[in-house]
């Protein structure tokens, strides 16, 4: 008589993970802004989470839902994982929105550095009423490129990000710019993190090298 397999019981991963509560920066409140599930706590750190503005602030108004930020986990601790501005940018769709036949889409990059040691990349965008010469578009260019560098340089991280994202600095290029051709819109289109000052990677350096302790231990 053959003998019966002995049947091995499969684990359900799920059952083995948590739920960890994302949490949005001081800046941003500290609200909760979603969930992520894992085994160990370690797994969660880098992971990204997406929100609109609208969402964020429950404020649906004016060009919210199309703003989207890009929060990444930095820290965890109890059920909670702490997150930090990653990326900032407008929805496809609402940019497509703002382009019209016979008109000119002007767009500049920059690298910028704020006053507390951030280096962000930020991409602006003007639409004109009309279409306009090229020496118009490199005028306007300028002077986005211009506004952009000087908000930089006298403003914090904070400051400079919220600025840009609820519209002091495009009001700023859209004053300026419209005496060169008149223009329809002026938005920052994408804001990214190339590189944090030197203080925090330095303390980013410290926490994982104390957490690896305390695991060891």
């Amino acid at each position: 008589m053959a003998r019966r397999k002995r049947q091995t019981r499969v684990k359900d991963k799920w059952t083995m993970k948590k739920w960890f509560t994302l949490i949005a920066p001081d800046y941003f409140g500290m609200l909760e802004i979603g969930y992520t599930p894992a085994d160990d706590e370690s797994k969660v750190i880098g992971r990204t989470v997406e929100t609109t503005l609208a969402e964020l602030t429950n404020d649906y108004s004016n060009q919210n839902p199309y703003k989207k930020l890009v929060f990444k986990v930095f820290k965890v601790a109890g059920e909670n994982a702490y997150t930090k501005l990653h990326r900032f940018e407008l929805t496809r769709d609402y940019l497509n929105s703002l382009t019209r036949r016979r008109t000119s889409k002007i767009e500049d990059i920059v690298d910028v550095q704020t006053t507390d040691g951030y280096t962000l990349r930020v991409k602006s965008v003007a639409f004109t009423v009309k279409r306009c010469q090229s020496s118009q578009k490199r005028a306007i260019r300028k002077v986005m490129n211009e506004i952009i560098k000087e908000s930089a340089s006298k403003n914090k991280f904070v400051q400079f990000i919220q600025e840009s994202i609820l519209g002091k600095i495009p009001a700023e290029i859209y004053r300026n710019a419209k005496k060169i051709y008149p223009l329809r819109r002026v938005e920052i289109r994408r804001i990214e993190i190339l590189k944090e000052p030197k203080q925090i990677v330095e303390e980013k350096a410290l926490l994982k090298s104390a957490e690896k302790v305390e695991a060891e231990a």
